[in-house]
């Protein structure tokens, strides 16, 4: 089978593997479709480094089961993954906070995941909860979006909220965000440097858009009286989206730097003015077991449209090409087909 395979940083390769063999427990999915996340655009550009090269990236997938050595899994499901096989045991996975457990290994980051043809869940993962099934009726492009929107719901969990939100970017992530803050009440504006993106911003019930130039962001700021009570910034965190953040929030008001940084980025204030200033500042990341019920209740209800957002696929032997279009910011989410 095919293969898109991270060596490193700036080693990508596209690779013929064995099918994955399975052991007593084990279940294999046949791979349908894989969404490229930014984490691993991040994890090819080093500024990342929760990953364990030589592997198969791809977390965000959805596929079929096509042969199953566990009792409580049959053939013919559909399904996705909870990426993060914790231990299941300690202090933070009783507390349903997995991500924090010391023991982890990531589909995709550890182990081998979804840009391939057929990828294995492995027996302890399917023990502790991490294969999710859904109806036949849930397309695979709604399905990779199950892990990411339930990273989203996870933040919206945690962040602070008032009466208006600014989401910086309108890639995959910043979309999610601007379709749970509507459905929350919240007077959604976004910053988007890309016209195609500030469109499909306002095609999912964006109140207005903003390009990042600085009469652009003047007039948010007008618009709003002073500026919104919380940012939600789904971009690159570099020193220019920080900068964005803190001048587009109200005195008081919450930041939840919620995208991945390059790497050594730093925020640094003088400690009297955030003082006075009232910020309250976050970075939410990753999900719960909570977060992914509820995303698949979401997908599940269609109460978030999905159908926009999937817009170049590339097959597994075009990986390179479809992370550097990832990586311009073309269309809105790019794919690899599966099998």
């Amino acid at each position: 089978m095919k293969a898109a395979v991270f060596e490193g940083t700036g080693k990508l390769s596209v690779q013929d593997k064995p099918i994955p063999e399975l052991a007593s427990g084990d279940v294999l999915i046949q791979v349908n479709l894989c969404g490229i996340c930014a984490s691993d655009l991040a994890a090819l550009n080093g500024d990342i480094t929760d990953y364990t090269p030589p592997v198969v990236m791809g977390h965000e997938l959805a596929g079929v089961v096509v042969e199953s050595q566990h009792p409580d899994v049959k053939i013919g499901e559909r399904v996705t993954v909870n990426p993060m096989i914790s231990c299941g045991n300690c202090d933070y996975c009783r507390a349903d906070l997995d991500k924090y457990c010391t023991n982890i290994e990531g589909i995709g980051h550890d182990i081998d995941g979804g840009y391939t043809e057929y990828v294995r869940t492995p027996k302890h993962g399917i023990d502790t909860g991490k294969l999710i099934t859904v109806p036949d009726t849930i397309s695979p492009e709604e399905l990779i979006f199950l892990e990411p929107l339930g990273c989203c719901t996870n933040a919206m969990r945690e962040t602070i909220f008032n009466k208006s939100v600014a989401i910086l970017g309108a890639g995959p992530i910043g979309l999610l965000f601007t379709q749970l803050t509507k459905n929350a009440g919240l007077r959604t504006y976004v910053l988007e440097p890309l016209a195609h993106r500030r469109e499909m911003a306002e095609k999912v019930g964006a109140d207005a858009t903003f390009d990042i130039i600085p009469d652009e962001v003047e007039r948010l700021i007008e618009v709003t009286k002073g500026g919104v009570d919380t940012v939600i910034s789904a971009t690159i965190n570099d020193q220019r989206a920080i900068d964005l953040a803190f001048k587009v929030v109200r005195r008081g008001g919450c930041v939840n730097f919620f995208g991945l940084a390059p790497a050594g980025q730093e925020i640094r204030m003088n400690l009297e003015h955030f003082h006075y200033l009232g910020y309250k500042l976050m970075a939410s990341w990753a999900f719960s077991r909570w977060s992914l019920n509820e995303s698949r209740r979401l997908i599940i209800d269609g109460a978030i449209d999905l159908s926009p957002l999937v817009t170049d696929r590339f097959s597994i032997d075009r990986a390179i090409e479809a992370f550097e279009n990832a990586r311009q910011g073309r269309g809105v989410k790019s794919v690899i087909v599966g099998r």
